[in-house]
């Protein structure tokens, strides 16, 4: 092993412990400033160096620093924008649409920096890029391979020490902190072996080989789907709540395909023309995916209005999008697939664009929904009672802060109460709810305060009500979809039992009861499952039996006695 060699492989040692440690604490970090440690840093950049340690040199370094330097400025500007003014560490918002985002770009932009280090210029054919990109993609996806193995066998090795009663061997062994060090330690040392290893290029090729012949079948799959849709219609489409993922995920399938098939650009991917001309069809679907996914986008946008989440969908439609109008219109012009080559880098460079824009205050996820749910606030679209100022707070940072204290200076009385609610929420008490979904106490007793109660003019007493906001914190599954006031109601009743009255209560959900005992302390009695309309219970009421049954309408529900 040379010196170059030798010191290569120290550095990768050394970045994929420092990458692991990092992750490692930051998996195990429920708040404090841990929580803001660069992610985007932390885990592309050992990558990047990784995929790269064949250009050993100060070129590699040069771009090493180079592509730090921005992933700083763009981590700083996203730490600006997530902290918050009361300058609170319990809660950041989750870095994780900007990793994902950022990642896929420097995924797709590393291969032209590989090869203008081993070229020494930025004139290149784009085959070198192309293949550059597909051995990354190998080296990842046998890395993939190899730590699937290396936790398997770590997972049977903690089994047997448990047999054998070393039982703190794998709780010191599966603790993040020692886990993630190792995951990051094989997966480099499994690329920088891979990549000495001639038989990676051949794999590379013959799975691709594998790919391209998937694609004609992949093609018969998307113009079904489409000469489908005039027969079922869109609202099929959209009953199934996933309809943008499930044609996200058909488009990325046609654009991996494609690449795989025609590979650089140079020749026909089948011989058989007919074959050849399917294929071509599928990509003239693409845009139709694309519009389809801006639509249902929109219904929800205008439905419910932008979140963070929201924003990072319409990215991800809108560059798939790029590409499937690149790939269409190359074939509506006769120019494919000569022209793969110059889709895909204008598509590429077009990205990398909307990326630094939405890490910064142009394109800011975080500015644009916080800025988009007070505009449906002040539109009436939204009413104060409806809009979400708890997320606003924690979830939209410095932006969704800034909007509050304006609604507390310029609001009405009934969204001024909201703020003033909000502001008064202890971090620690949120950060329980993002932990074990458990909204904070002051939530708690404004849906348990609003509810309905039944019969019309009763009311919880503060005694009640305190129950119950206790024993959502202690038993948090029977308030699982429970998210405002519409989503539970109560019922009082009296009934004779035993030549005695027994006063009851009953709490009810969408899709379940409890019935509780109102003699003495409140308890519960039994469980009541079935399905209610909570805006309606006028005509429910207790049965006189040995169970004590709920009667709704001509419907009548067993209550299931509690030991």
């Amino acid at each position: 092993m040379n010196s170059i060699d030798k010191k290569r492989y120290i550095w990768v040692i050394i970045s994929a412990l420092i990458q692991g440690i990092l992750l490692g604490i930051y998996a195990i970090t429920l708040s404090g400033p841990l929580l803001c440690m660069p992610l985007t840093i932390i885990f592309i950049v050992p990558f990047v160096f990784w995929l790269s340690q064949e250009q050993w040199g100060r070129r590699l370094f040069s771009l090493i620093m180079w592509l730090t330097l921005v992933l700083l400025i763009l981590w700083l500007y996203r730490l600006w924008s997530l902290y918050s003014p009361n300058g609170s560490f319990y809660v950041v918002p989750s870095q994780k649409s900007d990793l994902i985002r950022v990642s896929m770009t420097v995924f797709l932009l590393i291969p032209f920096f590989q090869c203008r280090i081993s070229a020494w210029s930025w004139r290149m054919p784009y085959s070198e890029i192309f293949f550059q990109f597909c051995r990354n993609l190998f080296l990842l996806f046998q890395a993939a391979i190899v730590i699937a193995v290396f936790w398997g066998l770590l997972v049977t090795a903690g089994l047997l020490f448990d047999i054998v009663g070393l039982d703190k061997v794998p709780y010191i062994l599966f603790n993040p902190v020692i886990a993630v060090p190792l995951s990051s330690l094989t997966i480099a040392i499994s690329i920088s072996v891979a990549i000495k290893h001639p038989g990676i290029d051949s794999l590379g090729r013959w799975i691709l080989s594998v790919l391209a012949w998937l694609l004609p079948f992949f093609s018969i799959l998307s113009i079904v789907f489409i000469l489908c849709l005039p027969y079922s219609g869109l609202k099929t489409l959209w009953s199934t709540g996933q309809a943008s993922t499930l044609m996200l995920l058909l488009q990325f399938g046609t654009l991996i395909l494609a690449n795989a098939a025609w590979l650089d650009g140079s020749k026909a991917a089948f011989q058989n023309k007919f074959v050849n001309f399917l294929a071509k069809i599928s990509l003239l679907c693409l845009p139709v995916y694309t519009g389809l996914c801006m639509y249902s986008l929109g219904i929800r946008v205008e439905q419910y209005g932008l979140t963070v989440d929201r924003v990072q969908a319409f990215f991800l439609v809108i560059v798939t999008g790029i590409w499937g109008l690149g790939y269409a219109g190359a074939v509506l012009l006769n120019k494919w697939p000569g022209s793969i080559g110059r889709v895909n880098i204008a598509s590429v460079a077009i990205m990398a664009v909307i990326t630094i824009a939405m890490n910064s205050p142009l394109l800011d996820p975080f500015r644009l929904a916080a800025y988009n749910q007070a505009e449906r606030l002040k539109s009436g679209k939204i009413s104060p009672q409806d809009f979400d100022y708890i997320y606003t707070r924690f979830n939209l940072g410095r932006y969704g802060n800034k909007i509050l204290m304006s609604m507390l200076r310029k609001g009405s009385d009934s969204v001024k109460h909201g703020v003033e609610s909000a502001m008064s929420v202890d971090p620690a008490d949120y950060l329980n709810y993002t932990l074990h979904n458990i909204p904070p106490e002051l939530v708690r007793r404004a849906i348990i305060s609003e509810a309905k109660v039944y019969p019309e003019g009763m009311k919880l007493k503060e005694a009640q009500i305190k129950f119950f906001v206790d024993q959502w914190q202690k038993d948090s599954a029977l308030f699982n979809d429970v998210k405002n006031s519409k989503d539970i109601a109560f019922m009082f009743a009296d009934v004779k039992k035993d030549n005695r009255e027994i006063h009851d209560l009953i709490l009810f959900t969408e899709d379940s009861g409890i019935l509780y005992t109102l003699s003495g302390d409140i308890k519960p009695l039994g469980v009541i499952k079935g399905s209610f309309n909570l805006s309606d219970l006028n005509d429910v009421k207790l049965v006189e039996s040995d169970l004590m049954d709920i009667q709704a309408g001509s419907k009548l529900y067993q209550v299931l006695r509690l030991e």
